[in-house]
């Protein structure tokens, strides 16, 4: 898991565990959309959000996070997310 973690930062330019410990109570399942701490937008700044899409979102992932709660969030901190945009399963 830690060799898929450091992957991931080198690949998709994101620090994974950052962004799980920064941003996660804004995209978790239930309750409203709420816009994203200065913390967790920096814990998403530079982010390749097709690469993460495609390598991050696993089932297990995507099975705690609002997909569209993760969109306003990426949204709100200034990634480019085009709509209709393919990121995980969903």
């Amino acid at each position: 898991m830690a060799t898929l973690l450091v992957a991931a930062k080198a690949e998709c330019g994101v620090d994974v565990g950052n962004v799980v410990s920064s941003c996660g109570q804004f995209v978790s399942k239930g309750g409203p959309k709420t816009p994203p701490s200065p913390q967790c937008c920096k814990a998403l700044n530079g982010a390749d959000v097709p690469c993460a899409c495609k390598n991050l979102l696993t089932p297990s992932i995507q099975g705690l996070i609002d997909m569209n709660k993760a969109v306003f969030v990426g949204r709100s901190c200034g990634l480019s997310i085009p709509a209709g945009m393919k990121c995980g399963s969903k």
